[in-house]
């Protein structure tokens, strides 16, 4: 029931889309950002997984993922 807050940071030229997912789900996405934040406010078993934040622009895309373990 705690909260958690996922951080995403990336630089680029031109700034890059970042997007939050989970699966093959978005969850939050913002254009031409160098931050993006993700919170989940009151955390349950169910939202256990593999969170992943891309960040994406027209020269490439790159990606972060971590694994949400709920006890």
């Amino acid at each position: 029931g705690s909260p958690v807050e996922l951080g995403c940071e990336a630089e680029g030229h031109p700034a890059p889309l970042l997007s939050w997912f989970r699966g093959g789900t978005v969850l939050r996405e913002e254009p031409v950002s160098t931050a993006l934040r993700l919170v989940l406010p009151h955390v349950q078993p169910d939202d256990a997984g593999t969170y992943s934040c891309v960040a994406e622009n027209r020269h490439g895309r790159h990606n972060r993922s971590l694994q949400l373990s709920v006890a």
